[in-house]
């Protein structure tokens, strides 16, 4: 480690302890939190894939050690957290959703593994693995990946922006699928904003002498290149398993040493590494910018006089009316896109139903009933349910778009309401915090505001926050609340997920389709039996769905929404400090604004080694 490496977590620790003494501990439990990955470089590994492609027996393949369990269920929504440590015991871990740990055995682990408890985030080993390189990696094993499970899908866009590395893991007898296709489209987007992090493609289970002119191996990386849309590698991981004297087949561990290897050279590649102590360094500093622009805002309080504070409660005015009026634009969109959803459901289910008919009326099409259901409830419904959900969410981007456009405007006319009102004042405690309110609103408009990353350090996604991606931390992750889209960005979040929620409603209300199968018809006697129950079972669909826009869909959109102008115009007032008290108090912010100050300084000054 070099100098210039300890000089900066000499720096990170002095600003915990700055911030602790000062009590502010959320900021303190962040810059803990930078101070730890700059004392031990560390990356994040996220592996993702379709149920059964064997991810867990990869992970198990990096410990030498069977410790998860390699369950076929598609149905826990789990995600385990493998921290690579030179520990000589394993230790498991259920992280819940207060923050709170237990420490728990291997047996209570494998059966939280199969079926979560509910208040559960996740679960946690902390162990040795097989090669000794590989200390530092941390591994998330995801649920497998569904078409139609959509709470999986919101696990995943939590892990994916913020993964050094990611394991993308296709089945070589299964092949690439639809389902495989979808999760590659939701790589795609959630890293739309780093496109440089590396996607290994591991191809699991291939046949003994399988090399990359296997035609299996070539389609299945022709395909994957081209739903990621930028550069992949790829690795092809042979079992183990060899039957011996005609006998049973013995289970081993999978061939991966090779996939772990690249990926240990992609997360510990020493460019990179370099690039993250640049960004952690950004990120200290940011940390600290923030924390001192609370003190200035609390000093020019503490020092005004009487009237100068009534100055202060007037600006602080123009700050409340636009968080008011902020969210009475919310209110007015979500009220509209309560009023215009389902009228817009209701002509696209009508106009589907024209489409279903005229599918199964085609008699020359179809062998019988038997022949044309199976199409019915496994392609055409299907279809017409995402091209349904497609252009629901396309109506309610065009108002998110808009929504965004008016609360862009609100904020920006009350920074410059802000600005106006201090403009011939002399630099009085008046200006000083009227100029950090509007200087701070701005800066949160912009993407580069650090207090919103307060709320997400215990979160899903904040400790699994990776190494290689502080920048983003900085940035995003930690202030992904903020950026210069309110509404759209708040879509991006969560619009995926309701076509998801479509097709899981569509699975239950189609079951009788297939069951009237048994049935034998005359044509036209069968085909009006087909349409009657599709008709009832997309009925039931759309009623369902309705109440899925009612009861959730919109309520998330609308809190989302509220919660970015909550964090917006957020801390900008305080408690009042008796007036016995202000003088000591007062001194008190000064002098730890003088620290932070020579901090800063020493911080950025060259390290000559």
């Amino acid at each position: 480690m070099t100098m210039q490496s300890h000089h900066w977590i000499d720096g990170a620790g002095e600003l915990v302890d700055l911030l602790e003494q000062g009590g502010d501990d959320a900021r303190a439990s962040v810059a803990r939190l930078l101070l730890s990955r700059l004392t031990l470089p560390q990356a994040y590994v996220t592996v993702v894939g379709e149920t059964s492609t064997g991810k867990s027996s990869l992970i198990n393949a990096l410990l030498g050690q069977d410790v998860l369990p390699a369950s076929a269920c598609p149905t826990t929504g789990v995600v385990t957290h493998v921290a690579c440590r030179d520990e000589s015991a394993s230790r498991y871990f259920a992280i819940y959703r207060d923050a709170t740990q237990e420490a728990i055995d291997y047996e209570r682990f494998r059966a939280l593994c199969e079926m979560p408890d509910e208040d559960m985030l996740r679960l946690q080993v902390r162990t040795r693995p097989k090669a000794a390189g590989n200390v530092g990696l941390h591994v998330f094993d995801t649920p497998g990946y569904n078409a139609v499970l959509s709470t999986h899908e919101e696990v995943l866009m939590r892990f994916l922006p913020n993964s050094d590395v990611i394991v993308f893991v296709v089945g070589y007898r299964t092949g690439f699928g639809q389902s495989d296709q979808d999760l590659l489209e939701a790589i795609a987007a959630a890293t739309a904003h780093d496109t440089t992090i590396p996607l290994v493609l591991a191809i699991n289970r291939v046949p003994e002498g399988c090399g990359l002119d296997d035609k299996r191996v070539a389609e299945i990386r022709r395909l994957a290149a081209d739903g990621l849309r930028r550069p992949l590698t790829l690795q092809l991981v042979g079992s183990a398993n060899r039957p011996a004297n005609g006998a049973p087949v013995a289970q081993a561990s999978l061939a991966a040493d090779a996939l772990w290897e690249e990926v240990r050279r992609h997360a510990f590649d020493p460019a990179v590494l370099e690039t993250v102590h640049e960004r952690l360094q950004a990120s200290v500093l940011a940390v600290l910018d923030d924390a001192d622009a609370v003190l200035e805002r609390d000093e020019a309080a503490l020092s005004a006089s009487a009237e100068e504070a009534d100055a202060i409660a007037r600006a602080l005015d123009i700050t409340r009316a636009a968080r008011a009026e902020s969210l009475r634009e919310i209110e007015r969109t979500m009220a509209s896109l309560a009023t215009a959803l389902p009228h817009l459901l209701d002509t696209l289910v009508a106009a589907s139903m024209q489409q279903i008919e005229a599918e199964v009326m085609g008699a020359d099409k179809w062998l019988g009933y038997p022949d044309c259901a199976e199409w019915v409830a496994g392609h055409c419904l299907p279809f017409e349910v995402r091209r349904i959900g497609r252009q629901l969410e396309a109506h309610m981007e065009v108002e998110m778009v808009a929504l965004n456009r008016r609360l862009e405007e609100i904020a920006n006319t009350a920074i410059g309401e802000l600005d106006k009102t201090v403009s011939l004042r002399p630099d009085d405690p008046v200006r000083r915090f009227t100029l950090n309110v509007s200087r701070t609103i701005a800066q949160r408009l912009a993407g580069n505001a650090v207090n919103a990353m307060l709320s997400g350090i215990g979160g899903v996604g904040g400790a699994a926050a990776g190494a290689g991606n502080l920048a983003k931390m900085a940035v995003k992750r930690l202030g992904e609340l903020f950026g210069q889209r309110f509404g759209r960005e708040v879509y991006d979040a969560i619009g995926r997920m309701f076509t998801k929620r479509m097709l899981e409603r569509l699975n239950v209300a189609v079951t009788v389709i297939v069951e009237l199968g048994s049935f034998v018809y005359e044509a036209q006697v069968w085909q009006r039996k087909l349409i009657e129950q599709s008709r009832d079972a997309v009925g039931k669909w759309r009623a369902d769905i309705d109440t899925v826009l009612r009861d959730e869909h919109l309520p998330s959109l609308r809190a989302s929404n509220e919660a970015i102008i909550d964090a917006l115009y957020g801390e900008f007032e305080s408690s009042p400090v008796p007036a016995p008290e202000r003088a000591a108090r007062l001194a008190a912010v000064q002098h730890t604004r003088r620290l932070l100050a020579g901090l800063r300084t020493r911080l950025t000054q060259t390290v000559n080694p």
